[in-house]
């Protein structure tokens, strides 16, 4: 009776230890994958736009990359992110719709 309350509770420590290691393994592999997607990725160029309705009002976007886990891989896609526009806003393309605007395609890093 003593030898098998020991064997499991012995077992269940075994299996915390083996759980929490596979748990801390993979946390540090995601902080590695964080900090090297961060470090390959810069700021992209300031791009500024109008529509013929509103040649006054401009919207301002940089491409970025977000990381989808796709088919047991990690791909990256591309993504516009509307910033505030400056005051001196860089050459402003003026387009039919905002939506004809898409993001490069370029891979990153």
């Amino acid at each position: 009776m003593k030898k098998a309350f020991l064997r499991s509770v012995g077992l269940t420590a075994a299996c915390c230890c083996m759980a929490l290691g596979a748990w801390s393994t993979s946390a540090g592999e995601a902080d590695a994958l964080s900090q090297k997607s961060q470090a390959a990725f810069t700021k992209s160029a300031l791009q500024c736009y109008a529509t013929h309705g509103s040649p006054n009002d401009i919207v301002c976007y940089r491409n970025s990359w977000k990381a989808e886990f796709r088919h047991g891989e990690v791909v990256y896609v591309p993504i516009l992110i509307q910033v505030p526009a400056p005051a001196n806003p860089p050459s402003v393309t003026t387009v039919d719709s905002l939506n004809d605007i898409h993001p490069s395609t370029t891979s990153p890093g």
